[in-house]
This record gives C-alpha cells, structure tokens and sequence, in this order.
C-alpha cells in the first residue's frame, strides 16, 4: 500500500527539466501541472537558454495532468512568451487533456501536438 501511495505522490509532484533540439527549448514535464507548478515553470522559463530561445515546446508524459490552475499557469507562460516574441508548442498531452484544450480554445493559440516530432517540425 505505501508503495502505491508513494508512486501517486510522485506523480502528482511536478518535474520539469529543459533541454535543446537547435533553437528548441524543450520543457519536459512529468506530474501533474497545477497551480503550485508554476513556481517550477517560471524557474525553468528564467533559464539563459531559454530566455535566448525563440521557441519553447512544453513536453508532456502521457502520465501526466493539467489542473484547472495548470492550465491558467501554461496562459500566464504564453503571455511571456509572446511578449518576447517567442513561439510556444505543447507536445504529448493526455487525450483528456487535449479536449480540453480544444475545448477552451487554447489550440487557437498554441499548437498542441500528438508527438514532440510532429511540434518540432511545425515550428
């Protein structure tokens, strides 16, 4: 049973590590986005690598998951973006959360995509 439990922790912590493919800046992202996530994703967004970047693609697992707060945390990372003229993609979300993208209106400005190839090539 702890073991269990433990594994449900550590997906609901949120990780995110970044990474470069060219003028990439890749998010990798695993656990649940919420609202205590955006401290994790601001830090990463003040990366130098980042900031220099001229596009950023947020990565996900398949085993994780966006918050209604996460998602007011990926608008507030697509604010700043824009306004350095930065181009954002997601890549990999869960099917659930997908629709809800398409739902909310959100692929009208970012380009969600089924795999982080597909986002890479449409930059």
């Amino acid at each position: 049973m702890d073991a269990v439990l433990e594994e449900e922790n550590v997906r609901a912590q949120p990780q995110v590590s970044i990474r470069h493919e060219g003028d990439v800046a890749i998010f990798d992202i695993t656990g649940y986005l919420t609202n205590e996530s955006e401290e994790a994703l601001n830090d990463a967004y003040a990366d130098n690598g980042v900031q220099e970047a001229t596009k950023l693609l947020l990565n996900f697992d398949r085993q994780s998951f966006i918050t209604s707060s996460g998602f007011g945390t990926i608008i507030k990372l697509l604010w700043k973006t824009r306004d350095k003229g930065q181009t954002l993609r997601i890549a990999h979300p869960a099917m659930q959360v997908r629709t809800i993208f398409n739902t909310i209106g959100l692929t009208q400005s970012i380009g969600v995509y089924a795999s982080e190839a597909e986002a890479l090539e449409d930059f």
